[in-house]
C-alpha cells in the first residue's frame, strides 16, 4: 500500500496561481512557492505524523564582513521522509542560502535558515505538482487564474463624489468547466455591485467611472489630486533629473572626488512605500562613500561620524540650481 486515491489527487493537482510568488534575479523573474506554504502543504497531504525533516549537512561556504555589516552564505542538504502505508519514501534535497545583516551571528543565522528552507522545496518538489514541480517544466511563465466569461456593461455616467452607486456587470456566476457552449446563455447572470468615489476637490469636474471589458476593476478618470492640500498632507515629492545631473556634477561631500552621484537623503521625509525622497534634498557622493552610507544602515549616524551637515548643503545646491 502506498499513497492513497486523495493523496495521489492532491500531489497532481495544479498549483493555486494566487500562491505562486515571483523575483527577480539577474534580469529573468523567477516563480517560486513560499517555504511555510511547502510545509503547510506537506502537513496536509502527509498528515502531521506522516512525514520528517532530517538536514544531513549544513556548510558555511562563505563569509566576509562588509563595512559596518556582515553577510555569509550556505549550503545545506535535507532528507524527507514520508510514510505511505507500509512503505518509506525518502527524498534528499540541496539548496543554497545567503544573507546581509548588522552582526555576524544574524547574518549566518539566515542563511542557514534560507538554504535549509531551499533544500526542503527542492527534496519535496519531487513529490508532485502540489510542491511546485510544474514550475520547472516552465520557468518562464506562472499558472494564470481563469478569467470569468461573459460580456461586461460599461457605463461613463457621472457619479457624484462620496457616493456609492452601482453598477451592473453581465457574467456567469459558476466556473469555467461547469459551462458547455449550449448553456452559456443561460449562465449569464446580472450583478450589482457597488462603487465608491471620493468626493471631487472643488472646481474639479465629477468624476467619471468605467468598467472595461477586460475585467471588473473600474478604470477612473480625473484631475490629479494635489495630496499636500488635503486635510492629512503628504510632503510634496518634485522630481526634477537637471537637478540631479547638477549635483552629480559637484565634488564628493566627503572626499572630494569626481565624478559624483546624487544621494538622496532618506531621512529629509517621511518613508513612502517604494518612493524616494524629493530630488531637493540630494547631495553628491562618490561611488565608494555612496556605497558604504547604504551598508551603514543608519544614515544619520554616518553623516555625525563625518561632521557633515548634508541638509543644509542639499538646500544650497537646490537654490543655486533651480532658483
Amino acid at each position: 500500500m502506498t499513497f492513497t486515491t486523495s493523496q495521489l489527487r492532491h500531489l497532481r493537482a495544479p498549483i493555486r496561481p494566487e500562491v505562486v510568488k515571483q523575483r527577480e534575479v539577474e534580469g529573468k523573474v523567477l516563480h517560486y512557492l513560499e517555504g511555510w506554504h511547502i510545509i503547510s502543504e506537506a502537513n496536509r497531504i502527509f498528515g502531521y505524523d506522516g512525514w520528517d525533516r532530517e538536514t544531513l549537512q549544513s556548510q558555511c561556504v562563505w563569509q566576509k564582513q562588509i563595512d559596518y555589516r556582515y553577510a555569509a552564505a550556505y549550503l545545506t542538504r535535507v532528507k524527507i521522509t514520508v510514510r505511505a502505508g507500509d512503505q518509506v519514501i525518502q527524498r534528499e534535497g540541496l539548496g543554497s542560502g545567503e544573507a546581509l545583516a548588522g552582526t555576524a551571528g544574524q547574518a549566518h543565522e539566515r542563511a542557514s535558515k534560507a538554504a535549509e528552507t531551499d533544500a526542503t522545496k527542492r527534496a519535496l518538489s519531487t513529490f508532485g505538482n502540489s510542491f511546485g514541480l510544474s514550475l520547472y517544466r516552465d520557468k518562464t511563465e506562472a499558472p494564470q487564474p481563469k478569467k470569468a466569461r461573459g460580456a461586461i456593461a460599461k457605463t461613463s455616467a457621472p457619479i457624484k463624489g462620496g457616493d456609492v452607486e452601482e453598477a451592473a456587470i453581465v457574467g456567469p456566476e459558476i466556473e469555467d468547466e461547469q459551462v458547455s457552449a449550449g448553456s452559456l446563455d443561460a449562465a449569464m447572470v446580472e450583478t450589482t455591485i457597488p462603487i465608491w468615489v471620493p468626493a471631487p476637490a472643488s472646481g474639479n469636474s465629477p468624476t467619471k467611472v468605467e468598467l472595461t471589458s477586460e475585467g471588473s476593476q473600474p478604470e477612473t478618470i480625473r484631475e490629479k489630486i494635489e495630496k499636500s492640500t488635503l486635510p492629512i498632507g503628504e510632503p510634496k515629492r518634485i522630481r526634477n533629473r537637471d537637478h540631479l545631473r547638477f549635483v552629480a556634477s559637484q565634488p564628493c561631500l566627503v572626499c572630494g572626488r569626481s565624478p559624483s552621484q546624487a544621494h538622496h537623503l532618506r531621512f529629509a521625509q517621511p518613508r513612502a512605500m517604494g518612493r524616494k525622497v524629493s530630488d531637493e534634498f540630494t547631495v553628491p557622493l562618490c561611488a565608494s562613500h555612496h556605497h558604504e552610507l547604504h551598508m551603514r544602515g543608519n544614515e544619520i549616524e554616518w553623516w555625525k561620524d563625518k561632521q557633515i551637515e548634508p541638509l543644509s548643503i542639499a538646500d544650497e545646491l537646490w537654490r543655486a540650481h533651480v532658483n
